[in-house]
């Protein structure tokens, strides 16, 4: 091997992070041309004899060898790779490591001297104007990445956004808040600790499910939701489970204290709803716990009007994520228009909110996030975060996942992980500017892991010690985040031991005075709600006729193609057939020309269609064939896409092989857009197994518990015709229990002019008192 070292000739190159391997790759060039890829044979081949191919060093001295320049990369590479193992992320209980690799400059055999003779620019390009030496550049880099923010992205792929987080990460920034920013701040966490202490005094032993310990939450949302409206992001979807609900209700979605304090005094809480119409909230008539129901906030407290909804949720955690991904995407795409829609991931985003047991725990989660990239399903780049108490109910993480962080499994999805301190309340601000930016940059997801801490048991009922006795002898004498922050700011001079008091009592005097208007209303129990009784009647009739000659001009459209378009021969006489019902009179129209038909006249109605599921382009059945390849060139036609008169857009998309995910997803965008006509097909009806938690907990229970409609369509292949005992099967039977309170539609059609007319008046259905789901157990012979 050789010691010399070559530089390109004409344009300086920066390897980065890559300079060992690079070093190592010239040697091999010198020994062997041929043994390197050609593109770096190119690349070596220009290089002077003269010159040094590590533009990193300052001088020809001795201390710079090979040897030094390599253990000076390796050392950057673990600090960038592995400082998130040495972290200060941890408020309290920090983890034993067992194995940390090496991160500190003695563990390569250097130190300061031969440091400070190395350029700056080895750790990276735009460091050498910024720092003297690659020592004062790696204290920089050791303090960024084992400070109170931990940062993942090495495992990315794409090499720009990589050294976009590179660069955004290691270049001297942090948050620059203001001293009355400051103060603000204190006052965000002052109200949201002082509510959680207002009703533990209160209501002892009432369920809340508090956010004692990961208070940062809330000034997180509304500092992403602050940024959100600079961009002109003027929709923002929520999810969340029960951990800390009650505080984003009332501190983001500003429910009045009124109402949340009636909900635990079992009043009448709609008597303090704001008269301006800002804060929707809908109930059906069996109710829910108030730690499940979500709302509708309009607001311009962010800088721009908004509106900010918090999805209703079940118990089952993680089951909202693909509701809320649908919810968005619905309020990003334009259907009032013909064609396909339009999709603006500008104009809505969605925030997710897990638990540390639950987001590794629950499938949902990867589902969901495997839609992130798809054409069909992409909202633009999910903000995940995680709300890290390091607790599932009793069981602690050693018994709950197999990874170092709950976050691990979303490497799989190539996108940045940020850890957090959740006592440091700055380094949460910071991580949410970098995940803002990120996700401007290059719609993707970002995951924020806020690790804190659970103040009290699973719920305000539940002593924590009975199983982890250690964790929280540690916890009880921990302080909160509020006094954490605040006694940072006295430390700063920014307010008095005195002002940070009477921030706190003030929000004491706040949560009285509610809590005294409610004494002073009359106490009733809540009426029952009735069931709207267009809920008693069954799906209406479609008695819509359509002349020959008008549903013979939308199958000729139909079977028109683009000059040069060229259809597969043994599609094409499939295609073909479908004139014979208006060219002979023994013609008839089987099922899959009788769901063009129908959906063409709904199009021409104004209603747009959004039909996903596995293989739905073709049919499991060869039998729709609504997207056509060109056999040549593989260019795509829809003729759905234009028909005559067309007033709204038809969207049609092979979903990926998930149905839990795919249905929630498609739920959630019919009851963001209620006039949409959302149909979900199973491969074969049985796949509809693997969406029960989506039918039970929101499909055929939402309207009774939160007042939610949705008129989804589930077409569910079914019949006794082979493929055994499984794909014969959709099982019938158990949507006929779910339909038990008319809640539901469920059909067994036996002709193509049933399948024709149900449709169309389910379509008519849609954004009326009498919508409701629609369960078609549709046929494989046609």
């Amino acid at each position: 091997m050789t010691n010399e070292r070559k530089e390109v000739s004409e344009a300086p190159v920066n390897f980065g992070a890559n300079l060992g391997l690079m070093l190592d790759l010239y040697d091999d060039f010198l020994q062997d041309p041929s043994s390197v890829p050609e593109d770096l044979q190119v690349l070596f081949s220009t290089i002077k004899n003269d010159d040094s191919i590590v533009p990193a060093l300052k001088s020809t001295s001795s201390q710079n060898s090979d040897g030094t320049i390599k253990r000076v990369m390796r050392l950057i590479d673990n600090i960038r790779q592995y400082g998130h193992l040495k972290a200060d992320i941890y408020p309290v209980n920090p983890p034993k490591r067992k194995h940390v690799p090496k991160l500190e400059i003695e563990d390569f055999d250097l130190d300061q001297q031969t440091l400070e003779g190395i350029s700056a620019g080895i750790v990276s390009d735009h460091f050498a104007d910024i720092y003297d030496n690659a020592y004062e550049a790696i204290l920089r880099m050791e303090k960024r990445y084992k400070g109170p923010i931990a940062f993942e992205y090495t495992h990315i792929n794409n090499n720009t956004e990589r050294g976009w987080l590179k660069r955004r990460i290691e270049t001297p920034y942090k948050v620059t808040l203001n001293n009355n920013e400051k103060r603000a701040l204190f006052k965000q966490l002052a109200y949201v600790e002082g509510f959680e202490k207002y009703l533990h005094k209160n209501f002892v032993g009432a369920k809340r499910f508090s956010i004692e310990g990961v208070d940062a939450l809330v000034p997180m949302l509304q500092r992403t939701i602050t940024i959100a409206a600079k961009e002109g992001i003027k929709n923002i979807q929520i999810g969340m489970a029960h951990r800390g609900r009650l505080n984003v209700l009332t501190h983001v979605l500003e429910k009045p204290y009124e109402m949340m304090i009636s909900e635990f005094m079992h009043t009448d809480p709609m008597k303090f709803l704001p008269e301006d119409g800002s804060l929707q909230l809908t109930a059906g008539w069996t109710g829910d716990v108030k730690y499940h129901l979500g709302g509708i906030k309009t607001t311009d407290s962010y800088g721009t009007m908004q509106r900010i909804a918090l999805a209703n949720n079940p118990s089952h955690l993680e089951i909202v994520a693909p509701v809320v991904e649908g919810r968005t995407r619905a309020a990003q795409d334009d259907t009032q228009r013909a064609g396909a829609p339009t999709t603006d991931h500008h104009k809505a985003m969605p925030i997710i909110i897990h638990g540390d047991a639950a987001y590794p725990g629950q499938g949902i989660n990867f589902e969901t996030m495997n839609l992130g990239n798809l054409k069909g399903y992409s909202t633009g780049g999910s903000l995940h975060i995680i709300t890290n108490n390091r607790i599932g109910f009793t069981t602690e993480p050693i018994d709950a996942r197999s990874t170092t962080y709950s976050t691990d499994v979303a490497k799989g999805y190539d996108v940045p992980i940020f850890h957090v301190n959740a006592d440091d309340v700055e380094a949460t601000i910071e991580a949410i500017d970098i995940a803002m930016e990120f996700r401007k940059e290059f719609h993707k997801d970002v995951v924020i892991d806020l690790v804190g801490y659970r103040r009290f048991g699973h719920n305000e009922m539940d002593e924590p010690s009975i199983t982890n006795p250690v964790p929280y002898q540690n916890i009880r004498k921990h302080d909160s985040v509020e006094y954490v922050f605040g006694k940072k700011l006295v430390n700063e001079g920014v307010i008095s031991e005195d002002e940070m008091h009477s921030f706190i009592e003030q929000v004491q005097k706040e949560l009285r005075q509610a809590h005294d208007k409610i004494n002073k209303a009359d106490k009733m129990d809540n009426p029952d709600m009735e069931k709207p009784a267009e809920l008693a009647l069954p799906l209406q009739a479609d008695e819509q006729s359509f002349t020959f000659d008008h549903l013979k001009e939308i199958n000729d459209a139909l079977l028109t193609y683009p000059d040069g378009f060229n259809i597969l021969k043994k599609l094409n006489k499939v295609l073909e057939k479908r004139h014979e019902p208006f060219n002979k009179e023994d013609g008839l129209v089987d099922w899959a020309q009788a769901e063009q038909l129908a959906f063409a006249t709904i199009l021409q109605d104004g209603t747009p269609i959004r039909l996903t599921g596995q293989d739905s382009e073709r049919g499991t059945f060869s039998h729709r064939h609504a997207v056509l390849h060109d056999e040549q060139t593989g260019e795509t036609y829809t003729p759905l896409h234009h028909v005559p008169d067309q007033k709204a857009t038809f969207d049609i998309h092979n979903s990926p092989l998930s149905e839990a995910a795919v249905v929630g997803f498609e739920y959630g965008y019919n009851v963001e857009n209620k006039k949409s006509f959302n149909i979900w097909e199973a491969q074969y009806g049985d796949f509809a197994n693997m969406s029960q938690m989506i039918f039970d907990n929101f499909l055929f229970s939402s309207r009774s518990k939160w007042g939610e409609r949705s008129g989804l369509t589930l077409f569910l292949p079914h019949a006794y015709e082979g493929q055994g005992p499984e794909h014969s099967s959709a099982r019938l039977e158990r949507f006929l229990q779910l339909a038990a309170e008319n809640n539901c539609t469920v059909v067994n059609l036996s002709s193509s002019s049933n399948y024709f007319h149900l449709l169309r008046a389910q379509a008519a259905s849609l954004d009326s008192e009498q919508m409701r789901p629609l369960v078609v157990m549709s046929p494989k012979s046609l």
